[in-house]
């Protein structure tokens, strides 16, 4: 008796034919609806709604206040749509928005706004290759320099251009 042997499979051919034997419908790519959330809806909604489960295709979203849970809910289909395209399968085939705590992530704090009077920082510009062109420059952001020091100074902020 011959037996006719196999090329070995590899843990990723097994895993999927597993997967789809046990997910045949592929419910289980709406659970990356946690990766995509964020870059679908935007960073506005995401601090103030976030996906809680997933369960038979239906999203449930906990959204902080009523006004946003009313707003979304104008919004569901368009959501809806968009998260099933970046899914690549149509899992979500509704949404269902319920009020609750929603976990802020933390935001990167504001740079320090400078006393009063303190210089403002300076504007990187590009390296200009025309003389002229990065001396005009030179003279615009001095001018606005000393007028915004004047400003924040008390002294008279306005004074008469001079003319070339």
């Amino acid at each position: 008796m011959s037996r006719r042997t196999l090329p070995p499979a590899t843990v990723g051919d097994v895993l999927q034919a597993v997967l789809q034997r046990l997910d045949p419908e592929q419910e289980l790519r709406a659970y990356r609806v946690w990766d995509v959330w964020v870059q679908v809806v935007g960073p506005t909604v995401a601090r103030r709604a976030q996906p809680s489960r997933v369960r038979n295709g239906v999203l449930v979203v906990t959204v902080a206040t009523h006004a946003w849970m009313q707003e979304l809910q104008f919004m569901k289909e368009t959501l809806r749509e968009r998260l099933n395209a970046r899914l690549g399968v149509p899992a979500i085939r509704d949404i269902f928005f319920v009020a609750g705590h929603v976990d802020v992530p933390a935001e990167a704090e504001p740079p320090p706004t400078p006393p009063p009077g303190a210089p403002a920082p300076p504007v990187p510009l590009p390296d200009l290759d025309d003389p002229a062109l990065a001396a005009t420059f030179a003279r615009i952001m001095g001018a606005h320099a000393r007028r915004t020091r004047a400003a924040t100074s008390g002294k008279g902020a306005t004074r008469p251009r001079r003319r070339r």
